[in-house]
């Protein structure tokens, strides 16, 4: 399931001021379910719908509510991702649900935080962390959210805040063996190069698929539908020519399963 095969992007408490919700991994044997999110999904409502699957199948916890926009004179001011509560502590909890894929880009800022960025440079780490801080979880506190709290019988201050951040990280293909201080490093999950690093003397041996960007979470081992390198360029120049990094999956002739980025910039 790539919703739990994905490591949360930080491994200790204190890299955050609010706390971690860290999701069980599935032990081998164990009782699986078969869930299937809507085919039409994008991305972040598919890990919402995997992440609700998680809790009801796995954990004791009770969703309270999930999803829930907060409207302020017809303005949308942002939205609770889900409360859960659990039956024997009874600590309610505010958990906010990121599911990201990011680049580490030692050109890009100067710590090892500022590194990570989205494969279109459109967004960051940082700036993902800093909404969090200023919106999200103060929405929580937001005079409009008090209607829905009033309803369950939830005062905020007795609501403990978490945010559930998965994410897979990609490194440089150069730079596969960076050790990390503050990411967690199961959560390095593939290699990224340029498009004029992406040639036939070092990949044409290799079969590839792009997947959609819904299907970026799962193992590329599952895919059954494989093209040539000749074959793979000519459906990617027109995503590289808009300016959209692809997500590949690559067999190797050995039968090794990769994943990877290319990037237009």
């Amino acid at each position: 399931m790539g919703f739990l095969g994905t490591s949360e992007i930080f491994a200790e408490n204190d890299i955050f001021e609010y706390p971690l919700y860290h999701t069980a991994s599935l032990v081998p044997g164990e009782k699986s379910y078969e869930i299937s999110a809507p085919t039409a999904s994008v991305l972040g409502k598919r890990m919402e719908y995997f992440f609700s699957a998680y809790i009801s199948n796995f954990t004791s916890e009770k969703i309270l509510t999930q999803n829930r926009q907060i409207i302020q004179n017809k303005e949308t001011l942002g939205e609770i991702d889900f409360l859960l509560k659990d039956p024997v502590s009874e600590e309610i909890s505010h958990v906010e649900l990121i599911y990201k894929f990011y680049l580490y880009d030692l050109d890009t800022g100067t710590s090892e935080l500022d590194h990570l960025i989205g494969p279109n440079k459109r967004d960051s780490l940082n700036q993902k962390l800093e909404r969090l801080k200023i919106k999200q979880f103060p929405l929580l506190f937001h005079p409009a959210t008090r209607e829905l709290l009033s309803t369950l019988g939830i005062e905020p201050q007795d609501v403990v805040q978490k945010m559930c951040f998965k994410a897979s990280v990609f490194v440089p293909k150069q730079f596969q063996q960076i050790s990390f201080s503050k990411i967690n490093p199961e959560s390095i999950a593939g290699f990224w190069i340029k498009a004029s690093e992406f040639t036939f003397k070092d990949f044409g041996q290799n079969h590839f698929f792009t997947p959609k960007k819904k299907f970026w979470p799962v193992p590329p081992k599952v895919n059954q539908t494989w093209f040539s390198f000749d074959q793979i360029v000519k459906q990617i120049e027109p995503l590289l020519h808009k300016h959209f990094a692809p997500m590949l999956w690559m067999k190797t002739p050995e039968g090794e399963h990769l994943r990877c980025f290319i990037v237009w910039w």
